[in-house]
């Protein structure tokens, strides 16, 4: 059982590997994004080149737009579409890496499974499906040669299903099923079909084909079942040659001394008796053995009784048979230290194959973790927390006392995430963990730094006191590096290639994270700077004022730090806060600098500015907050605001910071229409209404922080209007 258990984990590896592949193959694609059919093929060529020796016959890419591209440049028949194909919908229906159901290839003609990742744009929308071909004759040639003892029939089935995908059998082919009885699959393997695709290892006894098998089942990861149909009799055979080769080496010596000793019995009758105290001590020294080995040294000291009684012996015959036992005893003697040899080779094989489970399961409990991350970045884009989890799976993972993420910010390394290390890394005056020489050697030569014993090395200033071994391995992007991940144990842990070839696939994709998260920073930077501008042809247009601009702003990152609000979304509300009637741009100057009643047809296009100032903004969704606050800034909590008529928590947070600040400030400020009020003035109309502004117009949360801060808006009010008199 354990070696079909074995077989199923090597299986589950293989696939995993290609599902990590297949990720990454997605993430490439998102941070690329290829210009050029010619783009796509060099970038699926140098995957195919990675994973060929693998299965995998091609690297691919189907489009919405019905285009569909490959690794080796083949060109559909007119009228193709990939989107009704099995693999492009199953990705799509599991909105994550999927290994889809066999299939027959429209290019060769060969069954094959296809491993699947959706691909979005930066705003969500569906891009297409990209994934990898691997052939299932490859995954044949690799079940048939795993075999117990060079007999039995190996088969690999699906587990949502029974299909067969590789099998010992011609006829178990992708139509017939494990689990369904046809002229391929007898009765007796389908009436035990479900108990094989059981979520269990186990065994089962049935009649296959006229003959007695016994049936190992193992689950092989997720998707698949392996099974080993045995034969009984070969078994049985091999107990009986086992079990007859004991029995009748016994017979043979007791035949041999039989035949020695009756002629002679009379005679040597004495000499044993001398013989037979030397074996009596050997009795009582063989009944308390431990093991093989002192076994086979008290057998050594019996043949040595047996030579002392050979030098006293006088009869030629007994001196005869007192040489063949001693030879007898010298051989089993010999044969008992080679098995106790063997036996401890034996056990030593099963501590190394025992740890390289531990190695797999762990290396896979990683690269697990990370696959989840990964998924999770495509559909949420949350890349800074995405770093933080990759860092705490490394650490748990690998059983490590602390595990960190540096990244590239101009010439120096700055800390991005890390997990572990007790209280913490040891932090420098100016926030950035000491650096301690061996991650600037990794960064800079380019290869992973392995440091089995720090404190050998005089000029290492530890992040920890703790820490005792540190693998440090660069990070890249495009063949540039931009970081170093680092693994700490408080214990000391000699190089291993395997725990080096588990990591170097994840520091690919966080190098890749870093990238898309700087790049993504420095959009948002030049996204603020041009709301700064854009707030100047604001002001210049409706004859808003800068300090009316800023005063908002002010006032939002008030309220959003007592709402408990991030640093970036207090950040970010302040700027964006600032663009909150940006939508009066599409209104004519004539209607907004009126100084009388407005007519029906001007209140009409007054009230479309929220939509057009949404409009402005666009549809990024890292620009969610500007997008709401200007479409909800004028949406009131009894629902009667405009222009979507929203009422309560169906309004953004940001909308109904927004309202009161822009109502505070409007009823501060002079308008052609209106003089300005003073603050108890204003606090008097938000808080008991004046008729056409009510308490009910703003949440109980809004209000509540009015009620405890609007001292310190006025403070805000003052403040900024000094500066701009100045």
């Amino acid at each position: 059982m354990a070696l079909v258990e074995e077989i199923s984990s090597s299986i589950d590896e293989y696939f995993s590997k290609l599902l990590s592949l297949t990720a990454s193959l997605g993430v490439s694609l998102s941070a690329i994004e290829p210009k050029s059919r010619q783009e796509y093929i060099d970038l699926f060529s140098l995957y195919l080149e990675a994973a060929q020796t693998h299965g995998v016959q091609t690297v691919f890419m189907g489009f919405e737009s019905k285009e569909f591209v490959d690794s080796t440049g083949w060109k559909p028949p007119e009228g193709y579409d990939p989107r009704p194909r099995s693999w492009y919908r199953e990705a799509l229906e599991n909105d994550s890496v999927t290994v889809t159901s066999p299939y027959v290839d429209l290019i060769t003609g060969k069954l094959i499974v296809s491993i699947t990742v959706p691909i979005r744009t930066g705003n969500g929308s569906v891009l297409g499906v990209a994934g990898l071909d691997v052939s299932l004759e490859h995954v044949r040639e690799k079940l048939l040669s795993r075999r117990l003892y060079g007999s039995g029939f190996p088969f690999l089935v699906e587990r949502g299903g029974g299909g067969f995908l590789a099998s010992s059998f011609d006829e178990w082919g992708l139509t017939e099923s494990v689990t369904r009885r046809s002229e391929a699959v007898p009765a007796e393997l389908a009436d035990v079909g479900e108990s094989i695709l059981s979520p269990k290892s186990g065994l089962l006894r049935l009649n296959f084909r006229g003959e007695r098998m016994i049936l190992f089942h193992s689950p092989a990861g997720g998707y698949f079942v392996f099974a080993l149909l045995f034969p009984e009799s070969v078994l049985d055979g091999f107990i009986r040659e086992v079990s007859s080769l004991h029995i009748l080496g016994g017979l043979a010596i007791i035949l041999f001394a039989l035949a020695m000793l009756l002629p002679l019995a009379r005679e040597i009758g004495r000499s044993f008796s001398r013989l037979s105290t030397t074996v009596d001590r050997i009795t009582l020294k063989l009944s308390s053995n431990r093991d093989l080995s002192e076994t086979a040294c008290n057998i050594q000291m019996l043949a040595e009784e047996v030579g002392e009684s050979l030098e006293k012996a006088s009869l030629d015959e007994f001196r005869r048979f007192l040489e063949s036992m001693e030879n007898a005893l010298l051989t089993i003697g010999r044969q008992g230290e080679e098995i106790a040899a063997l036996t401890e080779q034996a056990i030593a094989i099963q501590d190394n194959l025992t740890e390289a489970n531990r190695e797999l399961n762990r290396r896979q409990v990683i690269w697990k973790n990370t696959l989840e991350v990964m998924e999770m970045i495509t559909t949420s884009g949350e890349t800074s927390k995405s770093l933080q989890h990759i860092a705490e799976s490394i650490r748990q993972s690998s059983g490590a006392f602390g595990g960190m993420i540096r990244r590239r910010e101009g010439d120096s390394l700055r800390i991005a995430a890390f997990a572990g290390y007790g209280d913490g890394p040891l932090i420098d005056d100016l926030g950035r963990p000491y650096h301690n020489g061996y991650v600037e050697k990794a960064y800079k030569e380019g290869v992973p730094i392995w440091t089995e014993n720090v404190s050998l090395n005089e000029d290492y200033i530890p992040i920890h006191p703790d820490v005792v071994s540190v693998v440090e391995i660069p990070l890249r992007h495009s063949g540039r590096i931009n970081g170093v991940l680092e693994v700490a144990f408080d214990r000391e842990i000699t190089w291993s290639n395997e725990f080096l070839e588990t990591l170097l696939p994840v520091a690919t994709a966080v190098g890749s994270l870093i990238e898309v998260e700087s790049a993504h920073l420095e959009i948002k930077d030049s996204y603020r700077f041009l709301v700064r501008k854009l707030q100047s042809v604001t002001e210049l247009y409706h004859l808003e004022t800068a300090d009316h601009m800023d005063r908002i702003g002010a006032y939002s990152r008030l309220a959003a730090r007592y709402l408990g609000r991030t640093q970036e979304e207090q950040d970010d509300i302040e700027v964006f806060s600032r663009l909150h009637d940006i939508g009066k741009l599409r209104i004519p100057i004539s209607i907004l600098a009126k100084p009388g009643t407005l007519s029906d047809e001007e209140m009409e296009a007054v009230h479309t500015h929220p939509l057009w100032g949404a409009e402005l903004i666009g549809g990024a969704s890292w620009l969610d907050m500007a997008r709401n606050i200007c479409l909800t800034h004028h949406e009131k909590w009894d629902g009667s605001g405009y222009p979507l008529g929203l009422v309560g928590d169906d309004i953004p947070w940001e909308g109904q910071v927004v309202a009161l600040a822009d109502v505070y400030d409007a009823l501060r400020s002079h308008r052609v229409y209106k003089d300005a009020m003073q603050h108890e003035e204003a606090v008097e109309v938000i808080l008991e209404g004046d008729g056409r502004t009510v308490p009910e117009h703003f949440s109980p949360q809004i209000l509540q922080f009015f009620r405890e801060h609007h001292e310190e808006m006025n403070e805000l009010f003052i403040m900024y209007s000094k500066l701009t008199s100045r």
